[in-house]
């Protein structure tokens, strides 16, 4: 959510010093309406987040301060990223996602090419021929299995599980429910 006083403005205009050297953000998370809380909370006990692109955005920028990550799942980023899925799981989720997009596919009658979701399913068509091909691919569209949450489920069962990235999110997880404020150092780079 954008910050509603002009320290937003002052910080960003201070950036653009030449000797900035960095800023430390402080966050209180219990000025959090309990929606954008719970978003937040979900999103870092899944690993993944499914939600506007400027929560999404917060929630990326946040879990990496704090030296983790969460998929990002937003209307205008539906692919998961191959680097975050298990490799003991990869040829799985690949397989369903080919068998999806080939059902979603022989659904469509010739003149349906011809609506908005044109450029998305010549997307989804180029994307199984390049599998076909045997190309590894370094994205996987998400595949739709009804909800946000829902959906946000069935990807989580796909994704790595790398111990420490768990403890940073965890940790995390803790501060948010504890209503401990955040503080985030950002360097200049």
């Amino acid at each position: 959510m954008t910050a509603r006083n002009n320290a937003s403005l002052i910080a960003a205009e201070l950036s653009k010093d030449t000797g900035f050297a960095g800023v430390t953000i402080d966050i209180d998370p219990r000025e959090w309406s309990t929606r954008r809380r719970n978003i937040i909370l979900r999103a870092l006990k899944h690993g993944i987040t499914e939600c506007g692109y400027e929560t999404g955005y917060f929630i990326k920028c946040l879990t990496q301060a704090y030296g983790a990550s969460v998929q990002t799942m937003t209307q205008w980023s539906r692919d998961l990223q191959s680097d975050c899925i298990n490799p003991d799981k990869f040829d799985e989720l690949v397989a369903y996602t080919c068998a999806w997009i080939k059902i979603q596919l022989a659904g469509f009658k010739a003149n349906d090419w011809e609506s908005s979701d044109y450029y998305r399913k010549s997307v989804l068509s180029n994307w199984v021929e390049g599998v076909n091909r045997g190309h590894r691919p370094s994205t996987i569209p998400a595949p739709n299995v009804g909800s946000p949450s829902e959906k946000a489920e069935f990807i989580h069962k796909y994704l790595k599980k790398d111990d420490t990235e768990l403890e940073f999110r965890d940790a995390l997880v803790r501060k948010i429910e504890r209503g401990e404020m955040l503080s985030i150092y950002l360097e200049a780079q």
